[in-house]
């Protein structure tokens, strides 16, 4: 199965509504939700038998939904969430067990959110805001959330792209970001760190498509490595995860007064549009 998801459903009303043309279409099959910014209607979502809903576990935006006197680490005396992705792997080395402890107070409340808002017959999956949850303290802090809670997930988003297949594509060997080609060196590593604890849990996971391109998951070059995922999907019998963010905004309707944003540019970048069009198009092709 291909799993065409969008990240980011429930930050503002404007996100919300663009990714819900998208569903409405039939473009997409997945979502992830924000469970700390907008209250959202997830029975519109429930209501649609060919989606999957996805917990956005969420670490570094907005504010927290557990006590912020109890997780200093994490957030202000305000509860807005203060570090991001560098800042939580660095404190998960110097803090440790605190850190940790910490995050698994902060965890446990937005699983229990999750959990309560889509009841028992909703398969249970997650993923995270910025990929934090592959850092190895937090991974393991969700473990024993969904552990100490008996959560049996469905699926766990492992954003670790097999670099060969992009290997094998030269014509897109320049249209690469920099920053992107970073992230993905990074999360393959935390990947193998966190290798161990997927198999111990037998944790569900699936191949997954979309950090190299982040940002700019346009048609051509999605059309291009889509193909190759689904033939190695099709050998070793796992789902595909196909991530694009289609929920654009325009930088003239913001709406994110004291909603604590820090990755405001990444929210009206044009290439959210561009992303957008993008899985209306591919969702043509009945690649779902």
């Amino acid at each position: 199965m291909v799993y065409l998801c969008a990240d980011d459903y429930g930050l503002c009303k404007e996100i919300s509504e663009h990714i819900q043309r998208c569903i409405d279409a039939g473009a997409l099959n997945k979502v992830s939700v924000f469970p700390n910014f907008d209250a959202v209607d997830l029975q519109k979502i429930r209501n649609n038998k060919n989606i999957r809903m996805s917990l956005h576990l969420n670490l570094v935006e907005g504010k927290c939904m557990s006590e912020a006197y109890e997780i200093p680490l994490l957030a202000d005396e305000k509860g807005n969430f203060k570090q991001t992705f560098i800042g939580l792997l660095v404190h998960s080395l110097i803090h440790r067990k605190k850190f940790e402890a910490q995050v698994c107070k902060e965890i446990r409340a937005q699983v229990l959110f999750w959990k309560k808002a889509i009841g028992e017959d909703v398969p249970f999956c997650i993923d995270s805001h910025q990929h934090t949850h592959m850092i190895p303290a937090v991974f393991r802090a969700l473990l024993k959330v969904l552990c100490d809670e008996k959560i049996k997930p469905e699926h766990i988003r492992l954003p670790a792209e097999p670099f060969w297949i992009y290997i094998k594509t030269p014509s897109l060997y320049f249209t690469y970001s920099v920053v992107n080609v970073i992230k993905q060196w990074l999360l393959s590593f935390l990947w193998l760190l966190n290798k161990n604890q997927v198999k111990k849990h037998k944790i569900p996971v699936s191949h997954f498509f979309g950090i190299l391109f982040s940002g700019k998951m346009d048609e051509k070059r999605v059309s291009k490595i889509l193909p190759k995922y689904v033939k190695m999907a099709e050998k070793d019998g796992q789902d595909i995860e196909v991530l694009f963010h289609p929920g654009y905004i325009d930088k003239n309707k913001l709406g994110f007064k004291e909603k604590n944003v820090v990755f405001e540019k990444f929210y009206i970048s044009e290439n959210r549009k561009t992303e957008f069009d993008s899985v209306m198009k591919i969702s043509e092709r009945s690649v779902l």
